[in-house]
């Protein structure tokens, strides 16, 4: 079966961030700050330059979801914390 179809939501890390700090009014130089990193490491991830990224952790706390929705997406992990 085709995956694509079941993918409910941005497919790709970047979009998935950049929706998230977008709802939370955060720049990404302030998302950068906050997550002990700096703007261009956002943007990189933003571009899909950096899939893997190492503060996603972080990133993931402060923007209040799941880190493995943040990394992987829906239907992987929900977007939610886990309680």
């Amino acid at each position: 079966k085709n995956m694509n179809a079941y993918i409910a939501g941005p497919e790709y890390i970047g979009e998935r961030l950049r929706l998230v700090r977008r709802e939370k009014g955060l720049t990404q130089a302030e998302l950068g700050d906050m997550s002990g990193t700096n703007q261009a490491v956002i943007q990189k991830i933003e571009n899909g330059n950096s899939l893997r990224p190492r503060q996603i952790m972080k990133i993931a706390e402060i923007l209040e979801v799941n880190p493995a929705w943040l990394q992987f997406g829906d239907p992987w992990a929900k977007r939610d914390v886990p309680k």
